[in-house]
Order: C-alpha cells, then sequence, then structure tokens
C-alpha cells in the first residue's frame, strides 16, 4: 500500500470515529426526557446489575461462516459462560429465515404483529431474546458496520423491542483490518439498538483486530478475552 493511500485511510477512520462520536452527542441531546426514563440510555458494568446462579445466555452469531473468527469466539464466550454456570444457547442467524422489515411491522395490533410474525423465523429469535438474561451480539466487520443479517433482525425487533427490559449485553466482533477504529462502526450499530431498550446494561466486549484469515483468531489474545468474558456472565 503507497504511502497516500495510507495516508487516506487513516483520514477516511478518523472522520468515521469523529461522525461516531457526534451521532451518540446528537441522539444524547435529542433524547430529552425520555433518557430520564431510561431509554436512549445505556448502563455501564463489568459487574453484573443482577448477579445470580444459571443465567440464561443467549448468543446471537450473525457470522456467514461457520467456523469464521466471529463464529469461533462465540464459541469460546459460551465455554466461559458454561463453566460459570450459565444456561448458554448459541444461534446462528444463517439457520433462520429472516425476511427485511416491512410496512406491516409497524402496526403494533395484535393482528397485525400476528400476519408479520407467521411470515418468517423473527419471532422465533426474537422470543429467545424475550426470555434470556444475556445477550451476546456477534458480528463481523462489514464495510465498517454490522452485517446484514444482524442489521435485518434488529429492525423486526420492533413490535418487542420495549418488552427487552433490564437485558445485558456483549459485544464481539472481528476484522481484517488492523486500526481500532475499524471496528467503532459496529459497535455504536449495536449500540444504536441498545439504547433504545429498557435499562439495558453493556457488560463488555472483544473487538479482535487484523483478523482477515478465516482461522486467524485461533490462539490468539482475542480468545482468552472472549472466554474471560464469559466467565464474567
Amino acid at each position: 500500500m503507497s504511502a497516500k493511500s495510507i495516508i487516506m485511510k487513516r483520514v477516511f477512520l478518523l472522520t468515521m470515529s469523529l461522525a461516531v462520536l457526534i451521532f451518540t452527542l446528537v441522539n444524547l441531546v435529542a433524547c430529552g426526557t425520555k433518557e430520564q426514563e431510561g431509554v436512549y440510555n445505556i448502563n455501564f458494568s463489568a459487574e453484573s446489575p443482577n448477579p445470580k446462579q444459571g443465567k440464561s445466555v443467549l448468543i446471537i452469531s450473525a457470522s456467514p461462516r461457520r467456523g469464521g473468527n466471529t463464529d469461533t469466539l462465540c464459541d469460546e464466550f459460551m465455554r466461559g459462560a458454561q463453566e460459570a454456570g450459565a444456561k448458554v444457547e448459541k444461534i446462528s442467524l444463517e439457520d433462520y429465515k429472516i425476511e427485511f422489515f416491512r410496512e406491516i411491522d409497524t402496526y403494533m395490533q395484535p393482528d397485525s404483529v400476528a400476519k408479520a410474525t407467521a411470515r418468517d423465523d423473527a419471532h422465533i429469535v426474537i422470543n429467545k431474546m424475550l426470555r434470556a438474561d444475556v445477550i451476546v451480539l456477534a458480528s463481523p466487520v462489514y464495510y465498517y458496520n454490522i452485517d446484514g443479517q444482524m442489521k435485518t433482525l434488529i429492525d423486526r425487533t420492533y413490535y418487542a423491542f420495549m418488552q427487552m427490559k433490564d437485558k445485558e449485553f456483549f459485544y464481539i466482533t472481528a476484522c481484517a483490518d488492523t486500526e481500532n477504529a475499524s471496528s467503532d462502526g459496529v459497535v455504536e450499530g449495536f449500540r444504536g439498538f441498545v439504547r433504545c431498550l429498557p435499562n439495558p446494561t453493556e457488560r463488555g466486549m472483544v473487538k479482535a483486530l487484523g483478523m482477515g484469515r478465516k482461522d486467524g483468531v485461533k490462539n490468539s489474545v482475542y480468545m482468552q478475552q472472549a472466554y474471560e468474558l464469559g466467565k464474567g456472565v
């Protein structure tokens, strides 16, 4: 890569980081009184606000590559959480038919919700999210953002997102780039969803950098990070 290309890339990443910061500040200002009600606000804590034995943990892997870096980190998180005594379920969005958000999904009447949920598998995943104490959102970095599988699921939670109260969240992502800012868009993609929920708590994240090769994450420090996060559920 030429010196000019490196400079342009760094300028782009800096610009993106500033845009993420501005987006966050604008959201905080725009929230007004809703933030006081616990909406559009995220609690941050490495410790669980709800310590209990046998927590229900749902890991949502949006990776299109089974055994890819993001998916492998999910497995390590699961291993740690299981050793901690949690009840863990890991799902791959590749196994579910989830269609794009449509106009009918904006209608909150029972009959409209029934029609919307009947057309595909989105409600199956959403019901799992509603039952879970802890939700792990995992996506590779695609064009400095979450991938389409994860975004489509998030959009489809519209009819039920206000029922996802007091959930704890972890984030997992992996990218080929070595710049830390490269995964900021993914983190903000997750937070954009989580901050709309009632009283959520962000517990931690793994941002695996320089992981372009499929098995690159194996034997890396990121595996231990994912395992330790799982142990701490």
